[in-house]
């Protein structure tokens, strides 16, 4: 018996605009972490300001490849994701966000906590995890 476990809650609102979901599986279950692409190019965005090293996901997200040119896209290095993810820095955001949505910035850092806490149940279970975008 197979069941899907899926979380949704950072693509409710947003149905029908760009969508982006990271999924691992195994043989009985699907775990669905699903976003509005919106989010997730504004964490990347905000990620720059603040990261020094820009390889893996923001690497491929620079240079519009990755998950936008083949989908399913694997994450080759999880833990380097687990570590990108986990340096997001609300505070040290420029005040030149005044053009992104306050509710949309406010949302990151648990998206980002999320998103950590999603690729870490994965390694836990030695999954593979992949990015889907739609």
């Amino acid at each position: 018996m197979s069941s899907e476990m899926i979380n949704s809650s950072y693509y409710v609102g947003f149905e029908g605009e760009p969508e982006l979901t990271l999924i691992y599986e195994n043989l009985n279950d699907r775990y669905e972490l699903r976003l509005w692409n919106g989010y997730f190019e504004t964490l990347l965005d905000c990620m720059f300001e603040q990261v020094i090293d820009q390889s893996g996901i923001l690497y491929e997200y620079s240079i519009y490849e990755g998950w936008y040119e083949e989908s399913p896209w694997e994450i080759k290095n999880i833990k380097e994701a687990i570590q990108l993810f986990k340096s997001f820095d609300a505070n040290k955001l420029t005040e030149d966000r005044d053009k992104v949505s306050k509710n949309i910035i406010s949302t990151l850092p648990a998206l980002a906590s999320d998103i950590v806490k999603f690729l870490e149940q994965a390694i836990t279970n030695g999954n593979r995890v992949f990015i889907v975008y739609e």
